[in-house]
Protein backbone atom coordinates (compact mmCIF):
# COMPACT_ATOMS: atom_id res chain seq x y z
CA UNK A 1 0.00 0.00 0.00
CA UNK A 2 1.61 3.27 -1.36
CA UNK A 3 2.15 5.41 2.38
CA UNK A 4 1.87 8.24 0.30
CA UNK A 5 -1.57 7.68 -0.25
CA UNK A 6 -2.75 6.99 2.71
CA UNK A 7 -1.41 9.79 4.28
CA UNK A 8 -3.08 11.67 1.88
CA UNK A 9 -6.37 10.41 2.74
CA UNK A 10 -5.28 10.93 6.04
CA UNK A 11 -4.55 14.30 6.16
CA UNK A 12 -7.31 14.96 4.01
CA UNK A 13 -11.01 16.83 4.65
CA UNK A 14 -13.80 15.66 3.27
CA UNK A 15 -14.05 16.68 -0.12
CA UNK A 16 -10.27 15.98 -0.86
CA UNK A 17 -10.79 12.55 0.56
CA UNK A 18 -13.91 12.02 -1.63
CA UNK A 19 -11.59 13.13 -4.95
CA UNK A 20 -8.50 11.27 -4.07
CA UNK A 21 -10.64 8.18 -2.88
CA UNK A 22 -13.27 8.96 -6.62
CA UNK A 23 -9.75 8.02 -8.62
CA UNK A 24 -9.32 4.67 -7.11
CA UNK A 25 -11.46 1.46 -8.27
CA UNK A 26 -13.51 0.10 -6.20
CA UNK A 27 -10.95 -3.35 -5.42
CA UNK A 28 -8.56 -0.17 -4.78
CA UNK A 29 -10.65 1.04 -2.18
CA UNK A 30 -11.15 -2.14 -0.79
CA UNK A 31 -7.58 -2.65 -0.17
CA UNK A 32 -7.08 0.49 0.74
CA UNK A 33 -9.70 0.54 3.71
CA UNK A 34 -8.62 -3.23 4.43
CA UNK A 35 -5.37 -1.60 5.23
CA UNK A 36 -6.16 0.85 7.69
CA UNK A 37 -8.45 -1.62 9.72
CA UNK A 38 -5.76 -3.38 11.07
CA UNK A 39 -3.86 -0.15 12.36
CA UNK A 40 -6.39 1.74 15.74
CA UNK A 41 -5.30 5.16 14.31
CA UNK A 42 -6.20 5.01 10.80
CA UNK A 43 -9.49 2.92 11.89
CA UNK A 44 -11.89 5.49 10.86
CA UNK A 45 -10.13 5.97 7.87
CA UNK A 46 -10.96 2.60 6.96
CA UNK A 47 -13.89 2.86 7.83
CA UNK A 48 -14.95 6.21 5.68
CA UNK A 49 -13.49 4.18 2.67
CA UNK A 50 -14.62 0.98 3.26
CA UNK A 51 -18.20 3.05 3.45
CA UNK A 52 -17.79 3.38 -0.77
CA UNK A 53 -17.32 -0.13 -1.13
CA UNK A 54 -19.25 -3.22 -1.55
CA UNK A 55 -19.38 -6.13 0.99
CA UNK A 56 -18.13 -8.19 -2.41
CA UNK A 57 -15.24 -6.32 -2.64
CA UNK A 58 -14.49 -5.75 1.00
CA UNK A 59 -14.49 -9.77 1.53
CA UNK A 60 -12.38 -10.01 -1.76
CA UNK A 61 -9.77 -7.47 0.00
CA UNK A 62 -9.68 -8.68 3.50
CA UNK A 63 -11.50 -12.07 3.30
CA UNK A 64 -14.53 -13.59 4.45
CA UNK A 65 -15.17 -12.57 7.97
CA UNK A 66 -13.30 -9.15 8.03
CA UNK A 67 -14.53 -7.78 5.15
CA UNK A 68 -18.02 -8.75 6.35
CA UNK A 69 -17.42 -7.33 9.11
CA UNK A 70 -15.45 -4.08 7.64
CA UNK A 71 -18.61 -3.58 5.10
CA UNK A 72 -21.50 -4.05 8.34
CA UNK A 73 -19.11 -1.13 10.40
CA UNK A 74 -19.02 0.93 7.88
CA UNK A 75 -22.70 1.32 7.09
CA UNK A 76 -23.39 1.60 11.25
CA UNK A 77 -20.71 4.16 11.67
CA UNK A 78 -22.56 5.77 8.30
CA UNK A 79 -25.61 5.77 9.63
CA UNK A 80 -24.33 7.38 13.06
CA UNK A 81 -22.45 10.38 11.72
CA UNK A 82 -25.52 11.51 9.98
Amino acid sequence: MPIELISALYRADDGERDRLLSALPEHGRARVAAYCIETERLQPLGLRVASTCAEASLVRAAGAAIGASLFARSRIDAATAH
